[in-house]
């Protein structure tokens, strides 16, 4: 059996962890941490708009993309409803929201991760699985800085994000193993699911992120580092 599952996990696992190294090496930050947040926002809403919606559109067509989108709205506020049971029940304010949308991003990216894998795993005898890889490791360095940033405002451990680095690149080598195992690509699927993973992560950045910035930081802070993180983003793709 092809190793691409494995190539695949590995290489999502040590870009997430970079991202992670240099979320911990911003952390001393705490002063600003609305600013930082707000900045993450940007990164998040930039890596949406200039990598994974026009790749699910591509993959589809607009039909699936909006209803992909709608569905993950629709996951995210009965997941939101959940969670938020747990928050008014639990303490510790700024640090508890904090952890939840850290949450929501993970899973939000988890899904995502997915169709990513299948896509591997149905190009591993061609040489686009090079190219792959590496895009899956650039592409998760961001993915990390923008999920650790509020696991570790929360107070989350080293061994905790070594933890989940591990276990959101789990979805590409499961997704790799039934890419390989598929004898005609199914691009409406995974459009369907990077759509979905698209109104999750939208979701969680505007209300999660943004509009609980409101409380603390100024419009004019955070319209600021908002689109400074979609311009570094943006620039970021471009340079790759």
């Amino acid at each position: 059996m092809s190793s691409i599952w494995a190539m695949g996990t590995i290489f999502t696992a040590i870009g997430f962890g970079l991202g992670g190294i240099i979320a911990w090496g911003i952390k001393g930050l705490k002063k600003n941490t609305d600013a930082v947040l707000c900045l993450c926002a940007g990164l998040i809403l930039g890596l949406l708009s200039f990598e994974v919606a026009p790749e699910a559109i591509e993959l589809g067509n607009w039909f699936t993309f909006i209803a992909g989108v709608l569905a993950g709205v629709f996951l995210f506020n009965f997941l939101h409803g959940f969670f938020r049971i747990h928050k008014v029940r639990g303490k510790g304010g700024k640090q508890t929201a904090a952890f939840y949308t850290g949450l929501l991003l993970l899973l939000g990216i988890s899904i995502h991760n997915i169709p990513i894998g299948i896509s591997l795993g149905a190009v591993q005898d061609t040489s686009l699985s090079r190219s792959i890889l590496q895009m899956i490791l650039l592409h998760n360095i961001p993915e990390g800085l923008i999920v650790f940033t509020p696991l570790l405002i929360a107070g989350v451990h080293k061994r905790t994000m070594l933890l989940l680095s591990v276990l959101v690149s789990l979805p590409v080598g499961a997704g790799a193993l039934i890419g390989s195992n598929l004898e005609m690509p199914h691009p409406l699927l995974w459009s369907a699911f990077i759509s979905l993973s698209i109104g999750m992560i939208y979701m969680v950045t505007v209300k999660e992120i943004l509009i609980e910035s409101i409380h603390e930081a100024t419009f004019k802070q955070i319209v600021i580092m908002t689109l400074l993180g979609f311009c570094l983003i943006g620039a970021y793709f471009t340079l790759i």
